[in-house]
């Protein structure tokens, strides 16, 4: 009987094949975690402009909530430059008279948003206090 070396064609094509498949996964999985890490990242950025812009609506005086000018992002947008386009919505709901609710949202991409809600109570001082 003769002895051989090496491997046989199906051998190699069985060993490329897996090969294949492994290659193939882990780009899939890198692709995935691209992917997840920039919407991660869009969050974070959202988060903070809502951040942000709650600071403002907390110091705003109470009397001056439900004036429609004031019902716009107030606070520097340049944060939100990665997300563009993107738009901003302010809406108040008064649950009692000396209650407000603002709802501050942002929507990017097709179907991202982020949304903050506080609620301000008229405490008979300016601003915050």
């Amino acid at each position: 009987m003769h002895r051989s070396r090496g491997f046989s064609l199906a051998e190699v094509l069985v060993a490329l094949a897996i090969l294949a498949i492994v290659i193939t996964t882990t780009i899939a999985m890198f692709a995935e975690r691209t992917k997840r890490l920039r919407e991660a990242s869009e969050t974070i950025i959202a988060y903070q402009a809502l951040s942000n812009e709650a600071e403002h609506w907390r110091r705003v005086n109470f009397t001056t909530i439900d004036d429609p000018a004031q019902q716009t992002f107030q606070s520097d947008l340049s944060v939100l430059a990665p997300l563009a386009p993107y738009s901003t919505s302010v809406k108040v709901d008064t649950p009692q008279p000396d209650v407000r609710n603002v709802t501050l949202t942002i929507r990017w991409a097709t179907n991202r948003e982020a949304r903050l809600a506080i609620a301000r109570a008229n405490t008979g001082g300016t601003g915050l206090w």
